[in-house]
């Protein structure tokens, strides 16, 4: 019989008790393997209660001051290290990561579409059907309050529809080696995907690593919640590569693209201040711009560019780009009555 020490990181902090290895002509027990989960020879177990205050701790802090706050509560002068905090996090993240996109792959497969996110032929999921019913919903509730001259298709019911927002994000990336050479250090920022699904009953946040993982990671995603023949309403930037990415996956769904209200008014801002004498003219010309773009009013807004006075305009050629942005996301700017 031989002894061996078992450590384990848990909530209460660092626990060690031993395991066992016994010997007999067929087999050999070891409790390290058989009662305890296998750990590698240096490897203490993490519980899952640390697992969580780890995960929970990494999303809004460094890996040191992790480390240190996670010590502190566990009362621990030593503690775990911040490199093996850094390693703890990363492999449970991607062991996370790894199930979720397992199961979205396994939810395409078994309705008809392909690892790259294409519905096969053979396959009806009945969107202009459900894109009929909505609409005469919504057009019964529209006679019932004696709303006139509004096209239904402007408007989506909360109950049968699902806002979907999609936007890059691009966080610091914590250095895990610090070289001499600065032409060999790492990229300062990782660039991630990260999609926000809310309908009456919840809300879901998925990330990858690409636009394009994301965005099957969602197929996937509304696929296991039968989700898929509701109205899709997305919320994005002005990025031609999120609206043609969305256009190629959900072509076939019911979904409509709209550009937020913050990006809109952000792009505005931008250029006016790039483009206008001083940010008081600037502010005065976004006063006459801000409820065109509201009611959804392109025309309006296009012919205040056209028409501002060129006293005021120090940059015309960032007027003209403000132009060209309108014209090329028109259709995704709702058209309120």
């Amino acid at each position: 019989m031989r002894k061996k020490r078992y450590g384990i990181e848990c909530e209460l902090g660092t626990i060690e008790t031993k395991t066992h290895k016994g010997y007999s002509e067929e087999k050999a027990y070891d409790s390290g393997e058989e009662l305890f989960e296998p750990c590698a020879s240096r490897e203490k177990f993490k519980s899952n209660r640390f697992k969580e205050l780890a995960m929970e701790f990494s999303t809004d802090m460094s890996d040191r001051k992790a480390t240190s706050r996670l010590n502190r509560i566990r009362h621990e002068s030593e503690g775990i290290k911040s490199t093996t905090y850094r390693n703890t996090v990363e492999r449970e993240g991607k062991s996370i990561q790894e199930c979720i996109e397992r199961k979205s792959e396994e939810a395409l497969q078994a309705h008809g579409f392909t690892a790259e996110g294409e519905l096969s032929e053979n396959v009806d999921f009945k969107a202009e059907e459900s894109k009929r019913i909505e609409i005469e919903a919504i057009g019964t509730a529209m006679t019932e309050l004696n709303i006139k001259q509004c096209n239904p298709s402007d408007y989506e019911s909360p109950e049968a529809c699902i806002n979907i927002s999609a936007d890059d994000v691009f966080v610091k990336r914590q250095t895990e080696t610090r070289p001499r050479n600065e032409d060999d250090e790492q990229p300062k920022r990782v660039s991630n995907t990260v999609i926000h699904v809310e309908n009456s009953i919840g809300k879901y946040h998925l990330n990858a690593s690409s636009l394009f993982g994301a965005l099957k990671m969602l197929l996937g995603f509304l696929l296991c919640n039968d989700s898929l023949k509701k109205q899709l309403v997305f919320f994005t930037d002005g990025a031609r590569d999120i609206h043609n990415e969305i256009n190629r996956i959900f072509g076939f769904a019911n979904y409509k693209i709209i550009l937020d209200w913050y990006h809109l008014e952000k792009k505005c801002k931008e250029l006016l201040s790039m483009a206008l004498k001083g940010r008081d003219i600037r502010n005065e010309f976004l006063a006459e711009l801000t409820p065109c773009l509201w009611f959804g009013n392109m025309d309006g807004a296009i012919r205040l560019l056209q028409n501002i006075s060129p006293q005021k305009v120090k940059n015309h050629d960032k007027i003209t780009e403000l132009i060209g942005y309108f014209e090329r996301v028109r259709g995704y700017v709702p058209h309120k009555h």
